[in-house]
């Protein structure tokens, strides 16, 4: 599997790239439908995303809330929530991102993701998160990109497929 290539190019944007071993279409329904995106988000950090409310449509709202495995099921540790800008199915989506309990100042902070078809079954996904308020939450939003495009990329691993296959 290839390693996800992930820089900070000033501390106002983080930029994480990886290749997916799937199609585009499969990812974009991965990174957009709350059933699939619950099925690898925040695995490799050891959470479970809990809340998934996903509007999506220019103007619509999204919102995320996880929480640590093993925790209580109706506790929710981490949320963020944010209004979806641009929408071009299965290309690319602009949205908003506020997380919640972190300072005050990482407010409308700006996520693009895109989705580049390199083949019938290899898509490159990029993440660029603009408006970072200092170099300390660039680097925690570079590492928690790096690792959602990891879980994204484990999620069409041959022995996560088979599990995930009915049978």
């Amino acid at each position: 599997m290839a390693e996800p290539e992930g820089r900070i190019e000033s501390f106002e944007s983080v930029r994480v790239s990886r290749v997916i071993p799937a199609p585009r279409a499969a990812v974009w329904r991965a990174w957009t439908d709350p059933e699939e995106k619950r099925r690898w988000w925040g695995r490799s950090e050891g959470l479970e995303l809990r809340l998934c409310e996903i509007d999506l449509r220019v103007g619509g709202r999204y919102r995320y809330g996880m929480a640590a495995k093993g925790e209580p099921k109706g506790e929710i540790g981490e949320a963020a929530h944010g209004e979806y800008r641009v929408v071009e199915p299965e290309r690319r989506l602009v949205y908003t991102w506020t997380w919640g309990g972190e300072d005050p100042s990482v407010r409308d902070t700006l996520v693009t993701v895109t989705f580049e078809a390199l083949s019938e079954d290899r898509t490159r996904v990029t993440v660029v998160h603009e408006r970072q308020p200092d170099a300390r939450v660039a680097g925690v939003h570079r590492n928690g990109w790096t690792h959602k495009l990891a879980d994204l990329a484990l999620r069409y691993e041959p022995a996560e497929s088979a599990r995930a296959a009915p049978g």
